[in-house]
């Protein structure tokens, strides 16, 4: 049998595991930290602040959001007329022109290439069909706004890119890829996506009885 004083003992020597997993200075410290005690209103909760003492309100009405409202038309949409629209319906400063190269780098160089040119790591790894060349002269005959439904929807492989890029953004990239078919002088990683791009072409003409051409857009 376990005696008294053993008992006692071992009661003793828990107490401060038991004082730790409890209320404690410290753990309230941490909750706070975590905002588990921060002073703030929870969904649904009440609220002084308001007549109506509730924490959620309704936004004014006629109000809506900046992205929601190029949900629809050309902005929104990129078709006119059930046509894909032939230009960016909207203006891209500078700045934006900068943020569409970011979203780029992101969402599209993966694949694509950092030029543009389709010799990422991740096309010379996927095998056929591959991510095309955005340099192509069959893209660059495409209106913006069939770019524009393809970055939506997706298209093959490529994913939809509507939920990480609003549509500001997208028409964004779009200006920024624009400028890449443009542009004749390469950084080093664009010229290293170019001859990557080169050597998948070669390869896959080697196996392929009707090879496609280099950079044909899907």
């Amino acid at each position: 049998m376990i005696s008294t004083r053993a008992v006692i003992g071992l009661a003793v020597a828990f107490c401060p595991l038991a004082l730790a997993c409890g209320d404690s200075p410290e753990r309230e410290r941490l909750d706070f930290e975590r905002m588990r005690l921060q002073q703030r209103y929870d969904l649904y909760g009440k609220s002084g602040v308001f007549a109506n003492h509730q924490s959620m309100q309704a936004p004014p009405t006629g109000t809506v959001t900046r992205e929601s409202a190029l949900d629809t038309g050309a902005a929104g949409t990129g078709m006119s007329g059930g046509q894909p629209v032939a230009s960016v319906p909207v203006s891209l400063t500078p700045a934006q022109l900068v943020l569409g190269e970011r979203k780029f780098t992101i969402y599209c160089a993966v694949c694509h290439g950092a030029g543009g040119f389709g010799g990422s790591i991740v096309a010379e790894n996927m095998g056929p069909p591959r991510p095309p060349s955005l340099r192509s002269d069959s893209l660059a005959a495409r209106p913006d706004g069939y770019i524009f439904d393809v970055a939506t929807h997706g298209k093959g492989r490529m994913p939809a890119y509507a939920v990480e890029l609003t549509p500001m953004e997208r028409w964004a990239v779009i200006g920024y890829i624009r400028m890449l078919q443009q542009s004749r002088t390469l950084t080093p990683a664009q010229r290293a996506d170019s001859l990557r791009a080169a050597a998948i072409h070669s390869s896959d003409s080697l196996f392929s009885e009707t090879p496609r051409a280099a950079g044909a857009f899907p």
